[in-house]
């Protein structure tokens, strides 16, 4: 699943791509892991304008009553199966009323061969900003009162590039390019439903990266994160 990803684009770049007037970005960088929550960019819509608005990831729904609940449940909520969404509690307020579309450079992804597993940076094949849908929800912390935007990134069946990558699980984000994101974030949650599928096979390119990515004991938020690495077992993947 989608678990990690870089930011590494301006907020001039969303300007210009969106017809933002003003961005405020979170700190920007190279390796982004789910489990720390991070704030991360979130568009939406406000009276038909793109906005942006820095989000957590990892949704905690709007019932969730304590501090404890919340922790508890964002670590289970990075992903939301696009098939399944609209069944779960957790996701079904965010589906039906808060659509969203998660903004990144690219994520990541590993391969697995017998117990060895190769890490891969996947992004979009132009060097666009990558536009995942998400859904997102807003909890008011009880105790002190301060209120929590978050989200979830929704995931779909692999498509075949993404298959011989992530090729346990055969999962990956749900990516809207850029003709339908105002169509994701104006639709309702059935009009929505047909978008929930994998993107061509061209829309995304992909390169094996360091294995140092698999040691949490590495800096990981710096730039050899996203570098092309040639590893002994490469020729084994392609």
């Amino acid at each position: 699943m989608c678990f990690s990803y870089a930011i590494n684009f301006s907020p001039d770049s969303l300007k210009s791509k969106f017809g933002i007037k003003d961005v405020t970005l979170p700190k920007q960088g190279f390796f982004f892991s789910g489990f720390e929550h991070p704030a991360m960019p979130v568009m939406s819509l406000t009276n038909n304008e793109f906005d942006i608005t820095n989000m957590h990831w990892g949704l905690i729904p709007n019932w969730v009553k304590s501090v404890e609940q919340a922790i508890d449940l964002r670590k289970n909520s990075l992903n939301a199966r696009s098939e399944t969404a609209l069944e779960k509690p957790m996701f079904y307020g965010a589906w039906e009323s808060h659509p969203c579309i998660v903004l990144a450079s690219g994520f990541f992804e590993w391969k697995q061969i017998n117990k060895e597993k190769i890490p891969h940076y996947i992004y979009a094949a132009n060097n666009e900003i990558l536009t995942m849908a998400g859904i997102y929800d807003i909890w008011t912390n009880n105790i002190t009162g301060e209120t929590v935007k978050s989200f979830a990134i929704l995931t779909t069946h692999a498509n075949t590039m993404m298959s011989e990558i992530h090729n346990v699980k055969h999962r990956m984000p749900v990516i809207i390019d850029n003709n339908h994101t105002k169509e994701w974030l104006n639709s309702n949650a059935a009009e929505r439903l047909h978008l929930c599928k994998p993107c061509s096979n061209n829309y995304l390119a992909a390169h094996t990266v360091s294995p140092k990515l698999n040691n949490t004991k590495h800096d990981r938020n710096e730039s050899w994160a996203i570098e092309p690495v040639k590893i002994a077992i490469q020729t084994r993947l392609l």
